[in-house]
């Protein structure tokens, strides 16, 4: 029978020590749910002087919305506009201890900051007619309708410029609304939190103190902006392709849409449903391609100070650039143990060194559930 002398070379000695680093890094990675996003708009407006982060980009997840309150700049007295980049998040939200496990950043690259100028107060005067509601008082010199007065107002309410509105009324409507209001008061209260799509709204005409007139009317308000639309019809699954895309006036009638305004930023990525020729595309309908697909072998790196260790796994699910997808050990059969790593190219992973715990992760699963989310 033959002895077998173990293998005690420097470069042996060091492949079992990097393995006994990889197995105690795989058991101290556990289940962790999709990382939540915070997605960077392009151009919002802000009053007062702090801008939060819940003001320049969408919080998609409980994680990605408990970091909404940071606060990312102070504009200075005078100051009319400010940009904040990508970068200057990221490093807020470092300085705010976020866990990068959890949150994942994307968007555009930079947002447009736009002080808000606030309305002089109204100074009463015998000579001018106000409207309740409305901060900037009515000149007597002033020609003015009832619907002149009520589209400023939705304007106001929605944050914009008149002229980014388009506003109809029916014709029924469109008479009542059209008489003069001067040396009136005249108080508009909107009966529903929507500023976009249908805007019911209650009139009360007074004289002296008392209500003379009351009226209900119901706008139906589109904001109007320069967007990405399909040139073509584009296929759910299909990537985006320049020559399928151009840029045109386009009507949003929902605040819960978010159009894509630059084709530079979609290139590449997939339609997550099917568009037709001259639809608007908006950031529900855009995906990130398949990087990793289920059961493929996916080169995972391990980064421990300024040791790299890499490894192959096995992906248990698909996963798109920036996702965090669960990786089987091989080396360990069917038996090995299973941990998380996000997506950082086509079959490329790293290991996500602020994944959560099983135990914690576990129980947040639990909670999800409970509450109708998709762990």
């Amino acid at each position: 029978m033959l002895d077998i002398e173990p293998d005690n070379t420097p470069g042996a000695t060091l492949r079992r020590m990097l393995m006994l680093l990889l197995a105690a890094l795989v058991m101290a990675f556990g289940i962790a749910a999709r990382a939540d996003s915070v997605r960077l708009y392009d151009q919002v407006g802000v009053e007062g002087s702090s801008v939060t982060l819940n003001q320049v980009a969408h919080l998609d997840g409980p994680s990605a919305r408990a970091l909404g309150k940071v606060v990312l700049a102070s504009l200075q007295e005078g100051q009319a506009e400010f940009t904040v980049t990508l970068d200057a998040v990221e490093a807020a939200l470092d300085d705010a201890g976020v866990n990068w496990g959890l949150v994942s950043l994307r968007g555009f690259n930079a947002c447009r900051v736009i002080r808000l100028s606030s309305p002089p107060a109204p100074v009463p005067d015998q000579g001018q007619a106000f409207a309740a509601n409305i901060e900037t008082p009515i000149g007597l010199s002033t020609t003015l309708t009832l619907r002149g007065l009520l589209e400023q107002h939705i304007a106001d309410r929605a944050s914009t410029n008149l002229d980014d509105l388009r506003i109809k009324f029916t014709e029924r409507d469109t008479k009542k609304l059209d008489i003069p209001i001067l040396g009136r008061s005249v108080e508009v209260e909107p009966t529903s939190a929507n500023t976009l799509g249908r805007v019911p709204v209650v009139i009360r005409l007074y004289d002296a103190q008392h209500i003379a007139e009351t009226i209900n009317v119901s706008a139906k308000v589109q904001r109007v902006l320069l967007a990405v639309v399909a040139d073509a019809p584009i296929s759910r699954g299909e990537v985006f392709t320049r020559s399928k895309l151009k840029v045109r006036e386009c009507y949003v009638d929902d605040n819960a849409v978010t159009p894509i305004t630059d084709p530079s930023s979609i290139i590449g990525q997939e339609s997550s449903s099917s568009l037709r020729a001259g639809q608007m595309v908006s950031a529900r309908m855009v995906k990130s391609p398949i990087m990793v697909k289920r059961g493929e072998l996916v080169d995972v790196r391990c980064f421990v100070g300024g040791l790299v260790v890499r490894t192959v796994g096995r992906a248990a699910e698909n996963g798109s650039r920036d996702d965090l997808i669960r990786i089987h050990n091989d080396a360990g059969g069917s038996r090995g143990e299973d941990y998380y790593a996000i997506v950082t190219g086509r079959r490329q992973a790293v290991v996500s060194t602020g994944a959560v715990p099983k135990a914690q992760a576990t129980t947040a699963m639990a909670d999800n559930q409970e509450q109708g989310a998709t762990p």
